[in-house]
């Protein structure tokens, strides 16, 4: 109705903050997702990269000694670090030398991986024990741990953290678009030309494809979702081809026609009379 186009309030106007939360918000819900369990995959990473990743450092570091052990199992060769590796499985004894203790032979139980074809099942092998904690060990001249990429925080960061934020700076960067449009905007007179539901996607949600005249009286066409269960929403699910011309108004930037909004003068909050004529709100 023509009233609705009039009934627009002047600019500046008060817009309300769920229609622009909600503008593009699938940018929104992937962009966050991407964030929020990037960041967790990436602090759980670096957590454990100051644990059992930390300990072929402190084998490096020192100091060690070296006992002999015994090959329980060689599983199929691996490829990392442009290498074959076999993961050997050892068992070699170890007596805790102790000042003034008398303390029992253990057995410790380990991997590591090596270059493949250096042990087969049963040989004797070179087990290198770190002397202040024993329960860290590997097999002299391999490995603890398959290196690979995505077992460190940087990984997760450059995978999902930085593009999640730079979907975000996207829906701000139209967030903001459309604030300005809304409470700058010119208004204008819009015809719907289509409607049609966006299937696969709750909640419900239509197309509208509409064109108007802006400020210089050129035909500018355009199209965006709309919530099915909004005001605007209900209003269009009733149009038809057949149905007659209804108008609606829609906002346009002056300077970037191209930025413009179909809607409702329900989606502003009331501006008082004072604040429009510049009046005094007295005491």
């Amino acid at each position: 109705m023509q009233h609705e186009v009039r009934s627009i309030p002047p600019a500046p106007r008060r817009a309300r903050w769920r229609p622009m939360l909600a503008h593009r918000w699938p940018l929104l819900v992937v962009g966050g997702s991407l964030v929020v369990l990037g960041s967790l995959i990436a602090w759980a990473m670096f957590l454990q990269s100051s644990g059992t990743f930390s300990w072929g450092q402190r084998l490096d570091a020192g100091p060690t000694t070296v006992v002999e052990g015994i090959v329980q199992k060689v599983r199929p060769a691996i490829r990392f670090d442009d290498q074959n590796w076999e993961d050997v499985h050892y068992l070699a004894p170890w007596t805790p030398r102790e000042s003034g203790s008398d303390l029992q032979e253990v057995d410790l139980y380990g991997c590591s991986f090596v270059a493949a074809g250096s042990y087969n099942l049963g040989d004797v092998v070179p087990v290198e024990v770190l002397t202040d904690s024993p329960n860290i060990h590997r097999v002299q001249g391999g490995v603890m741990r398959a290196d690979r990429r995505w077992l460190y925080a940087q990984f997760w960061i450059v995978l999902m953290v930085i593009p999640g934020a730079l979907i975000l700076l996207t829906w701000l960067t139209a967030m903001f678009q459309l604030r300005q449009v809304l409470m700058f905007g010119d208004a204008s007179v819009g015809r719907v030309l289509d409607v049609r539901p966006v299937r696969n996607v709750l909640p419900e949600m239509l197309t509208v494809t509409y064109e108007f005249r802006d400020h210089r009286a050129q035909m500018r066409k355009n199209r965006h979702w709309v919530r099915a269960r909004g005001a605007l929403g209900r209003r269009l699910k009733d149009w038809t081809v057949k149905s007659r011309d209804e108008a609606l108004p829609v906002l346009h930037d002056r300077r970037f026609p191209q930025w413009n909004r179909l809607l409702l003068p329900e989606d502003f909050l009331h501006t008082p009379l004072t604040r429009i004529q510049g009046l005094p709100t007295g005491d």
